[in-house]
């Protein structure tokens, strides 16, 4: 069979800005000239990369020119898990708040989740993960974000309004019209922005015509948008499916800006992803990865770094079985004796073929084994450990009383170390100090799940900017240092080690231009060979001798009958 080509796909927004940028840089004329401003700098927490800068540059392109910004009235900006979608969405508020005098921005997400983290993100200034500097000031005027139900008929200068809301309360609201909430007659007398998040769920219903549900919600946002020639649609996703023919025809003209998972990761923007198979028990599956995070907390004191604290996720497919291995953990810890970790790590090191492990288990055999028990009892005990639990259909973040522990897990004032969840490593989760992910309980699962894994593991690799020798980096710093240096920028993914699991989430790695190396210290080659041979007595029966390869000095070639002349 005579394998179908991949399409090219063809995004002519994103064409048509790199033949401006070209013509502009050889012409040098300043048509639509476009300078990061001081009002998006001054006023956010966080310095853009240059990346996110070059998303405002393609964003400024569709709108400055008043005779075509119509025609560019829903765009979308396909990035990275990590890359920094908010930061974006908070600067695309400054902009068209300061070059088009918009003051109502709609914030549209499918979960709970999401909702609470933006809210911390954009309103909450005492959050952690607050977005913005204080005070926000543009042109020496004071600028106020406040969260509304409904968008005020007189808009009160100096003011950015947002209302924050899923889509299907949005969806529920507009169709059955209450007190105070918003109706589409509202929607038609001012000017917005509607800024939709995790866009990939609101073409559900154009990737499959049966999910009249999904459809139903593109065309409440379809409905916004046109009701307004002045509005305009921001749709921001990292997993939308362009590979997908009706997807395709949708968005080609609307994706705006493109930075993929490869770029993200090849920038140094995200941890190192090693993945960690092995033939262990679940028992011993946790208290490995114990011990490996407690090695990274170590080799970061150990190089001057402080208040690390890397965390664990131990990653279950069932309630019961989480709930089963949350207590099993407790005892394992709790009945913790240095004969049995010493012992423990004195098997473990004849056995692993992790290299990372090897050099942890090296180092503990090494130290005081009394005080490494004492450690991990303190940093493990039941206070320290989340249990999430929750019914395996919502995110890890829709538990609101366990919203604060899990969306501040960086600060040094939250002691947590270890994760039990079901749900998936939900959207809208960004904690950067996640090092380990463990998978408890497994079962044999489909492709469409190692899609999942995949994802949560992309999610779980976003790069943890720790202080290091008094400097802050947000990239990778030690990809070419010590290996005590590299595991404080490494996540491993604890997993089992079954073939046909691993080919599926290694295709699920590829679909994703996700970039996971195997924490082996040696290499596997894989190769197809033809039936026939397969039937061959020499496969069934051969024996495959490898000779090992020793360096010669070269003091030992002291004449030509060396090099093998008589």
């Amino acid at each position: 069979m005579v394998k179908k080509k991949a399409r090219e796909l063809v995004l002519p927004i994103i064409h048509e800005i790199g033949d401006y940028t070209s013509d502009f840089l050889k012409n040098d004329e300043p048509r639509h000239a476009f300078v990061y401003p001081d009002y998006i700098k001054h006023n956010l927490k966080h310095q853009l990369r240059d990346y996110q800068k070059q998303s405002l540059y393609n964003l400024n392109y569709t709108q400055k020119d008043a005779n075509v910004a119509s025609r560019f009235n829903q765009l979308l900006f396909h990035m990275a898990t990590g890359s920094g979608k908010t930061d974006v969405m908070a600067a695309n508020m400054l902009y068209f708040y300061h070059e088009f005098g918009y003051q109502n921005f709609l914030f549209v997400v499918n979960t709970n989740a999401v909702i609470a983290k933006t809210r911390e993100n954009m309103l909450n200034v005492q959050s952690p993960k607050y977005l913005f500097s204080q005070p926000i000031s543009i042109d020496g005027m004071p600028i106020e974000l406040r969260e509304v139900t409904r968008f005020p008929t007189n808009s009160e200068p100096g003011m950015i309004y947002l209302r924050l809301t899923t889509i299907q309360t949005l969806a529920n609201e507009l169709q059955a019209p209450r007190e105070n909430g918003l109706t589409y007659g509202d929607l038609e007398k001012q000017k917005l922005i509607i800024l939709a998040d995790e866009a990939h769920h609101f073409s559900a219903g154009t990737k499959s015509k049966m999910d009249q549900k999904n459809r139903a919600w593109e065309y409440v946002l379809d409905r916004i948008r046109q009701s307004n020639k002045a509005n305009r649609q921001l749709e921001f996703t990292a997993t939308i499916d362009l590979n997908n023919d009706f997807i395709y025809e949708k968005y080609r003209d609307k994706v705006i800006f493109q930075y993929d998972l490869k770029e993200f990761q090849n920038a140094g923007y995200s941890k190192k992803i090693a993945r960690l198979q092995a033939n262990s028990d679940d028992n011993e599956k946790m208290l490995t990865a114990v011990l490996l995070s407690q090695y990274r907390k170590r080799m970061a004191i150990q190089a001057g770094v402080p208040d690390f604290k890397p965390v664990i996720l131990f990653k279950s497919n069932k309630i019961k079985v989480s709930h089963t291995f949350y207590r099993q953990f407790l005892t394992i810890i709790g009945q913790l004796t240095v004969e049995d970790l010493g012992q423990f790590i004195a098997t473990q090191l004849n056995t692993t073929q992790s290299s990372t492990l090897r050099q942890a288990y090296a180092y503990y055999q090494s130290i005081d084994m009394g005080s490494l028990v004492r450690e991990l009892q303190r940093d493990f005990n039941q206070s320290n450990i989340i249990d999430v639990n929750d019914n395996g259909n919502k995110g890890i973040l829709e538990d609101l009383d366990k919203f604060h522990k899990l969306n501040t897990l960086e600060e040094p004032s939250n002691p947590a170390r270890a994760i039990f969840a079901v749900a998936k490593l939900s959207e809208g989760w960004d904690v950067l100090n996640l090092y380990d992910i463990v998978r408890i309980g497994e079962q044999p699962i489909t492709s469409t799940q190692t899609n999942s894994e995949a994802q949560l593991i992309g999610r779980g690799a976003r790069y943890n900017p720790f202080v290091y020798e008094e400097a802050t980096s947000f990239t990778r710093r030690f990809d070419h240092s010590t290996p005590e240096l590299q595991i404080l920028e490494s996540l491993h993914y604890h997993t089992i080690n079954d073939k046909k699991y691993i080919d599926n989430l290694t295709k699920s790695f590829e679909a994703m231009q996700l970039q996971v190396e195997d924490d082996k210290d040696f290499d596997i080659l894989t190769t197809t060979v033809k039936e026939s041979f397969k039937r061959s007595d020499v496969y069934q029966n051969g024996k495959l001798y490898y000779n090992d390869v020793e360096d010669v000095p070269e003091s030992e070639y002291n004449g030509l009958a060396k090099y093998g002349v008589p």
